[in-house]
């Protein structure tokens, strides 16, 4: 049972990667609405990994107006969202001597040190601008323990 709701979902996003704008447009007219158990989950779409963040992914803004075409037709959104600390034990600048991308042993095993980013309540921790889920009844911060990745 479960294996078939897996493949009808994979199969409805190929209908929307697969035809472009299509299927995003078939969202947008309401031919295609999710039902009331469905969710739409906003991964980390925020500053720090956005064009010009401290730690950008190529393309990142791209997902935006996706984001947006998309919100409108479900009941359900949550966003996540990068939360930690300063000097947190995944920033190598906690480190004396360590840089970016390097890795070190913790409690939990290796870590891979990133560039601080998304510190709470800076605006690289920010959601993007542009970003438009006003409906979004939840937030999951993550990475908030000082002492851990998550």
């Amino acid at each position: 049972m479960h294996r078939r709701i897996v493949l009808k979902s994979a199969a409805a996003l190929g209908l929307m990667s697969g035809l472009g704008s299509f299927g995003l447009s078939a969202f947008a007219a309401g031919k295609i609405k999710p039902g009331s158990k469905a969710a739409l989950i906003v991964v980390d779409v925020q500053n720090c990994f956005l064009d010009g963040g401290t730690l950008a992914v190529k393309g990142g803004n791209e997902v935006i107006p996706v984001i947006n075409t998309l919100a409108p037709a479900f009941e359900n959104i949550v966003v996540t969202q990068d939360w930690h600390t300063a000097g947190h034990a995944s920033f190598a600048s906690t480190y004396s001597g360590k840089k970016p991308f390097e890795t070190t042993k913790l409690s939990y095993g290796t870590q891979v040190l990133w560039p601080d980013h998304c510190v709470q309540g800076t605006e690289d921790a920010a959601l993007g601008k542009e970003l438009k889920v006003p409906t979004a009844q939840l937030i999951i911060r993550k990475g908030f323990h000082k002492e851990m990745d998550s």
